[in-house]
């Protein structure tokens, strides 16, 4: 298996969003897999304040997010 998966068993990519916890993030980079698909992934908020900082977590703890869903919510939020 070469894809990183995320609690779901669906493959995370790079520039996908996921939910990890209570906040939102983007993919910046993806390790390598182990036996079950699961591996660490490099993200970043989606919001990011300027001292913000990618961190490294493991996919297991996160869930993929549509794009769509991603955009309705920035919107919603008055993203500019």
């Amino acid at each position: 298996m070469s894809e990183i998966l995320d609690i779901v068993d669906r493959p995370i990519k790079v520039d996908d969003f996921v939910v990890f916890y209570s906040n939102v993030y983007k993919v910046m980079g993806l390790g390598k897999p182990n036996a079950q698909g699961h591996g660490q992934v490099r993200i970043r908020l989606a919001e990011p304040s300027p001292s913000s900082k990618p961190v490294t977590k493991y996919s297991r703890d996160m869930c993929l997010i549509p794009e769509q869903d991603v955009t309705m919510w920035l919107l919603k939020k008055g993203y500019r």
